[in-house]
């Protein structure tokens, strides 16, 4: 492979990245596994035979050097809103492209701001190219395809399985600042659990409540929908003790160490304890996660409260981020990409998550009548 062609993967050594690293191997690419820690890059550069380089991202001018020979970086390492900033400032000088796996609002919309300037230096930034936005975004895209005039789309998602000690510090981070919804265009900040309803999911429905997920940012810019809430399913115990326990969060935080953190997530969100097929050890088990699948269900609604509804089912979450996030990054390497801010579905077009196996999608066929029970109402819990 040419300079030209040279790809980097930043935090490789971490749960996900080393995942994408070798089942890029797996498919004959050879990426450049980068992060901060020497001694987990070595080893692994050893067991896959790649390059490695190690740096931090506490400047621009420390990482210029070290992606300036790069066609595109896939920064896996989160918490994002801590690592994209300075990451995409160098991409943005040196010509190169990147892509992320976050699903962190804020950090979308801070990519999408510098849209125009990506233009000018003919850089492509696609963040949440992972599970967090990728079926969410396909399924917001389908339904607007659906219904052209919807205002109003409602997404929610089921979550059985375990969380990777990156995915739990983000998940952390997040739900400190509260729940988020877009509203008439713009971002509004509201409670944690500010809402919920019962979700018919393809296996029944399930109590879920309002989460700040990245689809408010992202499914803005692919559908142009100007009201969007995302939920999370989970016990309705969970969607009260969200609730309570808002104002301790802050608390909490400061005095937690990170190996806390992931009970912490679990203890709120009433996720199983840790444990044979719960663990990070599970989360490595393939026989585990082919058990596992996750159900998504998504709403789209006009000012005629007409309404259209679709389900979509992946495989685990973590298999999806590493299949559509390799995906991503050889399209970029292949492909003439628009430069510019995209999201998933703008880049890579509207049927990108259905081109993985295990993938479906439904999308209820007639809108001529109006909803009235509640598969597209949302009720407030009140505690």
């Amino acid at each position: 492979m040419s300079a030209f062609m040279n790809w980097m993967i930043y935090g490789a050594t971490g749960y996900t990245g080393q995942r994408i690293a070798r089942e890029a191997v797996k498919c004959g690419l050879r990426p450049i596994l980068a992060g901060r820690n020497p001694q987990r890059l070595a080893s692994l550069a050893q067991q896959l035979d790649c390059p490695t380089r190690v740096f931090d991202l506490s400047s621009v001018e420390r990482i210029l050097p070290n992606i300036a020979d790069c066609r595109c970086v896939l920064n896996c390492a989160g918490p994002f809103a801590e690592t994209a900033p300075s990451l995409v400032s160098a991409c943005l000088r040196t010509g190169c492209h990147y892509l992320d796996i976050t699903g962190e609002i804020d950090v979308i919309e801070s990519i999408a701001a510098r849209h125009e300037e990506a233009v000018c230096r003919d850089v492509v930034l696609i963040p949440a190219v992972g599970f967090d936005v990728v079926p969410t975004d396909a399924l917001a895209v389908h339904l607007k395809k659906a219904l052209p005039e919807a205002s109003t789309l409602l997404l929610a998602f089921t979550s059985t399985g375990s969380l990777s000690p990156g995915t739990a510090r983000t998940m952390w981070q997040v739900i400190q600042k509260g729940g988020r919804i877009r509203k008439n265009g713009r971002l509004r900040s509201v409670p944690l659990a500010w809402k919920s309803q019962r979700i018919p999911f393809p296996s029944g429905r399930r109590w879920a409540a309002l989460v700040p997920w990245g689809d408010v940012a992202s499914a803005w810019y692919s559908t142009g929908i100007p009201n969007i809430e995302v939920y999370l399913a989970m016990p309705r115990s969970a969607i009260a003790v969200l609730k309570l326990a808002q104002p301790m969060i802050s608390r909490l935080a400061s005095a937690s160490s990170g190996a806390d953190v992931e009970k912490l997530i679990r203890a709120i969100l009433r996720l199983p304890p840790a444990g044979a097929g719960n663990s990070i050890d599970g989360l490595r088990s393939p026989n585990v996660r082919l058990l596992r699948h996750v159900e998504l269900w998504g709403c789209v609604r006009d000012s005629q409260r007409r309404s259209i509804t679709g389900t979509m089912i992946t495989p685990d979450g973590y298999d999806f981020t590493v299949a559509v996030a390799l995906g991503a990054v050889q399209r970029v390497l292949k492909e003439e990409i628009a430069p510019g801010f995209a999201t998933p579905s703008q880049a890579f077009g509207m049927n990108f998550a259905l081109e993985l196996p295990g993938v479906t999608l439904h999308i209820e066929k007639s809108h001529s009548r109006v909803h009235r029970e509640p598969s597209c109402e949302v009720t407030q819990v009140v505690t």
